[in-house]
């Protein structure tokens, strides 16, 4: 396991064919951690933190994206394999369409080529208004902030599902994951909800790894089925008992699957 070193905005480790990890909502590229850990015996592993931006109607996804490439850049990665999650793997979907020339392969964890409904139901309403119950955050105390995040759990269902593991996301949040607040996440939730990838995703020519948890509440299992049958070169891997987060909470299980496809796929160093 190599050294993970810290930079603005990214966390990396080892050497080799790179790849580069990006997070979802929550936009902290600690989530990626221990797959950065991992991978690095082999590969380049680098996790990007997803930029903070103020709200605009205007946001797209594709300003996202702009910010992930531009950091590609500045870490000297002309080409990469993508690893997305949730959001981050909206904004995978359209580097690998609008910019296939800086991609060598890619993984969507626990996303969507669309607005979806349905259990968390992709609800663009639902999203805001948790966006701004999480803008509370800096001025709770801990037990009140843990008390809103099991709220969170119980009634919206969000990322704090009864999945092996996923008592550790609140932890992660209250130590990572909120610090960009409220007027961050409802960017965030103006960009995903203008996502439209479906008709597009037959010119991903690189190959695909689909990834899902099976008890992910955001997303049913026919999204990842439509995601791997329009992407020509795709695969499903699907992490048992893992919830929408399974990358964090069950972190041997999703890099294995990620490593047997790098591996399958031509992909490993």
């Amino acid at each position: 396991m190599e050294e993970v070193r810290s930079g603005e905005g990214y966390i990396e480790a080892g050497s080799g064919p790179p790849i580069v990890m990006l997070p979802g909502m929550e936009g902290s590229g600690e989530f990626w951690r221990r797959q950065v850990e991992t991978l690095s015996s082999s590969y380049r592993a680098v996790s990007c933190d997803l930029a903070v931006r103020k709200p605009s109607v205007s946001s797209t996804i594709a300003d996202y994206a702009a910010d992930a490439l531009q950091k590609m850049e500045s870490l000297g990665i002309d080409k990469a394999v993508l690893v997305g999650e949730s959001m981050g793997g909206m904004i995978t979907q359209h580097i690998a369409i609008n910019h296939p020339e800086r991609v060598l392969g890619i993984v969507l964890c626990n996303t969507t080529d669309r607005p979806r409904r349905g259990g968390f139901g992709f609800n663009v309403f639902t999203l805001a208004t948790l966006a701004n119950q999480l803008a509370l955050f800096p001025l709770l105390t801990d037990g009140q902030r843990r008390r809103l995040l099991a709220w969170v759990g119980r009634h919206r269902g969000f990322i704090m599902d009864p999945t092996p593991g996923n008592e550790k996301l609140i932890d992660y949040l209250f130590a990572h994951g909120l610090d960009c607040g409220g007027p961050s996440y409802l960017d965030k939730v103006i960009a995903m909800s203008k996502v439209r990838y479906t008709e597009s995703l037959s010119s991903i020519a690189v190959p695909a790894l689909i990834i899902r948890g099976t008890e992910d509440r955001l997303f049913g299992p026919e999204t990842a089925m439509e995601l791997a049958g329009r992407i020509p070169r795709a695969e499903i891997a699907l992490i048992d008992g893992g919830g929408h987060c399974c990358p964090y909470t069950m972190p041997e299980e999703t890099t294995g699957a990620i490593r047997s496809w790098l591996i399958g796929s031509g992909l490993e160093s």
